[in-house]
């Protein structure tokens, strides 16, 4: 809520708000900036409109122009895109949000469409642990991302130079590897010992060190999925303020992203509703302002 009160600040002029869908992949990625092209165009016509000098326009969407010249700005997308500019004043956001095209022009910035996110509302982590996978997962009510974990461990014989518990435990057996017999398992059935817990404990340590290099919305809240009995000892690792107590029980390495997004979605709901009851009201006493 702190930048939405930057947003707020009393500034004199026109100020443009643009929202747009954007994708990720495929043939689409070629039509985005030709859509935020005609997004310009419009907006230049009703500052025109409005009385603005043809210089004056020119001057605020340059930075907005910009943008159009850069591919790899638009090979780097997420679901939505916001584009704020007046004079002296150029903001944007990739988001995970899906916007419909809509360019407002006002005396303040339009940002109703941004609340959802600035409020936590719909926008969520998943963090799915098994021994052999770790996978974080960036959603909202309706979108699902897998984020690149490159920095992080990506399996706790990766973090902790060793391939499997103690040979006392059981394991829950997926495929088995034709060249190596080693097998694709995670910790299943028993508790595990003292020994495998502070094995377990320094991985997750090394797993919390990373989030906050990876999390896109500090007040976002994460579901954790995992074998139950991981729960308590990962939240004795965690640093993050915003974990959900409740988590996603079972083997999430047999769940698509859709799959565990559904079963995450229950548990963050309440959250979002009492964040968006917050935010609407605190929103519209700033906008009196």
């Amino acid at each position: 809520m702190t930048e939405l009160k930057t947003f707020l600040v009393g500034r004199s002029g026109w100020h443009v708000s643009l929202f747009m869908p954007t994708h990720q992949a495929g043939r689409e990625t070629e039509q985005d900036p030709i859509r935020f092209k005609n997004l310009l165009r419009e907006a230049e016509e009703r500052l025109l409109a409005k009385g603005l000098r043809s210089p004056d326009v020119r001057e605020m969407l340059e930075p907005a122009q910009r943008l159009l010249q850069e591919p790899g700005f638009w090979r780097n997308q997420s679901h939505g895109l916001a584009v704020f500019f007046a004079q002296e004043a150029f903001h944007y956001y990739r988001l995970p949000l899906p916007f419909e095209e809509l360019v407002v022009i006002s005396n303040r910035f339009h940002l109703k469409p941004l609340l959802p996110f600035f409020a936590s509302d719909g926008h969520f982590y998943i963090l799915a642990l098994s021994q052999n996978q770790v996978r974080l997962l960036e959603s909202t009510r309706h979108t699902v991302d897998e984020i690149d974990l490159e920095s992080m461990p990506q399996s706790m014989a990766e973090a902790l130079q060793f391939e499997r518990f103690d040979k006392q435990t059981q394991f829950h057996t997926g495929t088995s590897s034709a060249h190596t017999g080693d097998r694709a398992g995670v910790f299943h059935g028993h508790d595990p010992s003292d020994e495998d817990k502070n094995a377990l404990l320094r991985w997750f340590h090394k797993i919390d060190d990373e989030l906050p290099n990876l999390l896109v919305g500090r007040q976002s809240p994460i579901v954790l999925a995992g074998v139950e009995y991981l729960f308590p000892l990962y939240k004795e690792a965690n640093s993050y303020p915003h974990l959900v107590e409740e988590g996603i029980p079972g083997n999430p390495e047999e769940l698509r992203p859709e799959e565990l997004q559904a079963q995450a979605w229950p548990l963050v709901q309440p959250f979002f509703m009492q964040a968006q009851e917050q935010a609407a009201a605190q929103y519209s006493q700033l906008a009196g302002t």
